[in-house]
This record gives structure tokens, C-alpha cells and sequence, in this order.
């Protein structure tokens, strides 16, 4: 009997309408009885509940039902695979065709589109588990945390930002994180720095650059290693210009990296072809690394340069959310924020993210940030799925030092005053303000204090990167 009739006779005999829903079964995916199943779906939808067999007779006499068929979940299951496989099927179909047309970026462009959407739909068909009676699972992970706080002092990979660790405890298994902000405001630097902060942890890194070329990042990778690790300073801007640095001591220092740094940065951009996430699979499978960074979200919509077939935003975010459960490794992206964000004095949430909310609702970390004068970013933890968010905390930001680091709110407005006075000759009516947080009474104050300024009742000792000299 076809896995078609098995679910809807399973749904029959057992007046079972919402695991379907709760696994995301439409008609579209019935390709042999998609009346049947659609009789079935209206009917709940208009009576919230399950039809029953004699009122489904008599509308469809001539089709067969299992009396014995109970497994709903299974037959969901295997309907989910047939039409997965139906959907692969029949796009592979265009695919041939657009390669004999010559067409190879759009023939690309739809593989990687079916890729995510059929990875989508088996990657959410896992069966339920008891956590009651099967929880071995659980010891096993919270036992896996214990032992990486034991070993790496946090058990998640190191941020850079101690309020950030501190208060997420670290970047987890499995987590999807959004680091956002308007053009120019540090978000490739920021997830450089936070990538630096991995490897300094020993967690090997895949570091995807859809924006950047690869020596590009290279440059600010080694700009922050020589300064943690190194007797002299690289800085970015020189490695670029190739000036105001020694060739025979940078050669020294680059073989000597194997020895300072214990784990891997590979860095991939796209001269080499578009990255998808068939790429990130494929590096995943090959190269197993701990933890991805992806720069940036919106860039992996525009894959194949067909403005014709770009795929929705929501799918991209959905594939990405879907790749982190499947291979349990952590992406953390950066994504731009829209217009709007910039049209108030408050840091942005979630809603802000540019072109789909589909990608602050698939987050489990959002972190937003905003420039407040050259050497202060201020952050936001926007949203922290299943803890408490919205605390801020200033940064330093003088990158091309290797220097980036958080700051106290005195030490924040220290700064801001003086890049203030340095501009003033070439902006006289410049005016810098601080971010500003709810009263409670539909009003706002000015933050006083940043939550670094609290005392720390069991105070640790932290990695800093020391600051260079030479800025």
C-alpha cells in the first residue's frame, strides 16, 4: 500500500490530526491522494478535529484504507521522503535542461535551492523522543559542557566579549547566532575578532567570506594573532599596503604560527564559485570544524548573480538553523540591519534585521551594534533563546592594532569625548549620544553604568589581548 494511504488511514483509525501539523505536512506534499489528504486537511481546519472513516467513505469510496495502519508519525516520515525525493526528482529534470541550454548559473542556482528546501523537510521529520525514559542523551551533553568549562574555562567556545560569554555561556553546539549592525559598523571585524578568540581556545574554524577575499581576512586574522602572540605587530592596513614592516620577520612570524596557535582557520571566499550551504555541508563533512562564521547571511541570497530566482531569505535562514541541528556545530553570521534601525537612538532587536524576520526568529543569539564615534561600538545581546537579554556593553574598537576588547561605560565616554574634540574642526555640529534604556515608564533615561561596573562577587581571571603600543 502506498505511504500516502498508510498516513491517512493511520490519521483515521487514531483521530490523530496534530502530529501532521506539528511535522509540517501541507497537500502539496501528496502527489498520488493529494484530494484525500486535502479533504482530511479542510476538515480539521473547519471542525478542529479529525474526520471519521464513514465521513471520509463516503466521499472517497474508492479509495483503500488499512484498518491495522496506527503509526502516524512513521507514515509521516515516509511521506515526507517520498515527496522530498519527488521534489529532487523533478528539479534535477531542469537542471538538465538549463546545463544543455548553456545556463550553468541558474542550473547551479536551482541545485543549491532543492538542496536546502529537501534538507529542510527531511531535517524536521525526526521521530519525537521520551526525555523521561530515554535520557541518556541529556547526560551525555550537559556531562560534554562540563568537561569544556573544565578544559576551556566556559562551555562554549569563547566570544572575546567577557559580558557576552558570561551571560550566554558561550557559543553551544548547535546554536545559530546573528551578529547585526548598518553598513560600516565593524561586523566583519567583530567576527573576525570573535573567530580569533576560538582558535585562541584551541576550536579549529571554517570562516566563510562572501564579501571579503580570503587574504583580505587573512591580513586581520594575523593582525590579531601577532598581537596576542606575536614580539612585533602586523597590522591590516600595512600587510595591505605592503609598507612599514619587516618581509624577513613576517616571513618568521607566519612559519612560526603552527607553534603559537593550536587549532585551524580556514577561510573560503567565492573566487572559487558561490558558497551555499551544499559548501558548508561539504566542509563539514571534510574538514569537521568546531564552529563556522559566516560574513554575511544576506550575501548567501544572491547566489548564482540570477536576480531572477533568488531564493527566499526565510529558506536561507531556515537551511542555515537546519544545518546547525543536523551537524551540531554552531554558525555565527553576520547580517545587516534595515533602514529603520537607524531612525531611533535605542539599539536594535531582532525585528530589525534586514529582509526577512524569518532570520531573528530562527536566531538563538542576536547581538546588534552601533558605532557610537571611531573608537567606541557599543553591543546589544538583542535576543538569548531561553535566558535573559538586552544587556549592553562598550567595546574599544582600534582593529588595526589587534586591539578590540570591552570597556567600562567611564572608559567608553572617556573615548567618545575625545574622538569628539578630535572632530570637531571637520564636523563642528557632531553630537554623540549614548543609547538609552527603558525607564519602565514608557520614558527613557540615560544609561548610567555599563554591567561591567557591577562587582563580581567570585571574580576570574580572564584572557586579555594585550594592547599594542603602536596604534
Amino acid at each position: 500500500m502506498h505511504p500516502e494511504q498508510l498516513l491517512i488511514s493511520a490519521i483515521l483509525n487514531q483521530g490523530d490530526h496534530v502530529t501532521p501539523g506539528a511535522m509540517g505536512i501541507t497537500p502539496s506534499f501528496f502527489h498520488a491522494f493529494p484530494d484525500e489528504y486535502k479533504f482530511i486537511y479542510e476538515y480539521v481546519k473547519t471542525h478542529r478535529r479529525t474526520p471519521s472513516r464513514m465521513a471520509f467513505r463516503q466521499k472517497f469510496r474508492n479509495c483503500q484504507l488499512s484498518k491495522t495502519a496506527d503509526d502516524v508519525a512513521h507514515f509521516c516520515n515516509e511521506v515526507i521522503t517520498n515527496h522530498a525525493q519527488a521534489v529532487i526528482l523533478e528539479d534535477l529534470q531542469d537542471v538538465i535542461e538549463l546545463v544543455k541550454d548553456g545556463d550553468v548559473k541558474k542550473a547551479i542556482s536551482l541545485m543549491n535551492r532543492t538542496a536546502v528546501q529537501s534538507g529542510a523537510m527531511i531535517g524536521g521529520s525526526a521521530d519525537n523522543e521520551d526525555i523521561i525514559t530515554d535520557n541518556n542523551f541529556l547526560y551525555n551533553e550537559v556531562k560534554a559542557r562540563q568537561e569544556r568549562r573544565k578544559l576551556h574555562g566556559s562551555a562554549g567556545i569563547p566570544t572575546g566579549f567577557p559580558t557576552l560569554d558570561d551571560r550566554t555561556g558561550g557559543i553551544q553546539p548547535g546554536q545559530f547566532w546573528v551578529i547585526a549592525a548598518r553598513l560600516g559598523e565593524g561586523k566583519s571585524w567583530t567576527l573576525v575578532r570573535m573567530a580569533c578568540a576560538a582558535i585562541f581556545g584551541g576550536y579549529n574554524v571554517q570562516y566563510n567570506s562572501l564579501e571579503m577575499l580570503r587574504a583580505d581576512i587573512a591580513m586581520r586574522v594575523i593582525t590579531f594573532v601577532s598581537s596576542e602572540h606575536g614580539q612585533g605587530l602586523f597590522k591590516a592596513i600595512d600587510q595591505a599596503h605592503g609598507m612599514d614592516f619587516s618581509l624577513r620577520e613576517y616571513k618568521q612570524f607566519l612559519a612560526d604560527l603552527r607553534n603559537n596557535v593550536k587549532a585551524a582557520f580556514r577561510v573560503n571566499d567565492q573566487s572559487r564559485g558561490p558558497i551555499s550551504l551544499a559548501t558548508m555541508e561539504a566542509q563539514a563533512q571534510r574538514h569537521q570544524p568546531d564552529i563556522y562564521y559566516l560574513d554575511y547571511l544576506q550575501l548567501m541570497n544572491r547566489m548564482g548573480n540570477d536576480e531572477e530566482d533568488w531564493q527566499p531569505m526565510a529558506n536561507i535562514s531556515g537551511g542555515v538553523k537546519n544545518f546547525c541541528n543536523r551537524y551540531m556545530i554552531p554558525v555565527v553570521t553576520a547580517s545587516q540591519l534595515n533602514r529603520e534601525a537607524a531612525k531611533t537612538r535605542e539599539l536594535a532587536g531582532p525585528e530589525n534585521i534586514a529582509e526577512s524576520d524569518a532570520i531573528g526568529r530562527d536566531a538563538d543569539v542576536v547581538v546588534t551594534m552601533r558605532q557610537l564615534s571611531q573608537r567606541v561600538i557599543v553591543m546589544k545581546l538583542a535576543k538569548n533563546r531561553g535566558a535573559t537579554a538586552g544587556f549592553v556593553w562598550y567595546t574599544e574598537f582600534l582593529p588595526n592594532t589587534g586591539y578590540f576588547r570591552e570597556i567600562d561605560f567611564n572608559r567608553a565616554q572617556e573615548l567618545m569625548d575625545e574622538d569628539k574634540a578630535a572632530a570637531n574642526e571637520a564636523l563642528p555640529q557632531s553630537k554623540v549620544t549614548m543609547p538609552n534604556q527603558s525607564n519602565g515608564n514608557g520614558g527613557f533615561t540615560p544609561i548610567r553604568k555599563s554591567p561591567l561596573e557591577k562587582p563580581d562577587e567570585n571574580p576570574k581571571p580572564r584572557r586579555v589581548i594585550r594592547r599594542s603600543t603602536d596604534s
